[in-house]
């Protein structure tokens, strides 16, 4: 073959594809700028993004699903007791021990009893579950020890706090997974 007869190859800048290959190319790019910013959208909003809350009124009280939480008392202490055995907090820390009372309305199959605490920076802990010989429960109800409907139920929550927050602490926050409204805190009275 000569040089005239053997088919050259051309470049992209030549227009080598077609319309409807270039508008495949343009919808490519398009379409992965998108996922590239919902990727940085998604990251950014996580990262900035912090649980709002709402602190009620000293002794007020808060209903979720029908069930109406009050804290009774919020107390620190370095220690706690279980049963006969002293539970020290860890170095630099402190237990904050949280009374609450707890109403449902009418018999319920199970009862939420997911509360923390948090402190004024919105930082918030998780109650231990490890104390098992308490004055209180640390549940809300259960087969054995329903809750009776309209009568309060007392249960205490622990939560273990560094030390650093002790005089920040807000209060008791129980959070509704069904509300955007920021979530509530309570006070004792």
């Amino acid at each position: 073959m000569n040089d005239a007869t053997q088919p050259r190859e051309r470049s992209f800048r030549e227009g080598s594809l077609s319309e409807r290959s270039r508008s495949w190319v343009v919808a490519g790019m398009a379409f992965c700028l998108v996922i590239i910013f919902l990727a940085v959208w998604v990251t950014y909003a996580g990262a900035h993004t912090y649980e709002r809350f709402e602190q009620l009124p000293p002794g007020a009280s808060s209903t979720i699903d029908d069930t109406t939480y009050r804290v009774v008392a919020l107390r620190q202490t370095e220690t706690v007791t279980d049963g006969e055995e002293t539970h020290p907090a860890a170095a630099g820390a402190i237990w904050v021990v949280a009374e609450v009372e707890v109403t449902i309305p009418r018999k319920m199959e199970t009862v939420p009893c997911s509360l923390l605490l948090v402190s004024d920076d919105r930082r918030a802990w998780e109650p231990q579950t490890s104390f098992y010989n308490r004055k209180l429960p640390q549940y809300c109800g259960d087969y054995d020890h329903p809750i009776t409907p309209k009568k309060p139920w007392r249960l205490e929550q622990v939560f273990e706090v560094p030390a650093r927050f002790k005089d920040r602490i807000y209060g008791l926050a129980t959070p509704d997974p069904a509300s955007s409204a920021p979530t509530k805190v309570l006070r004792p009275a």
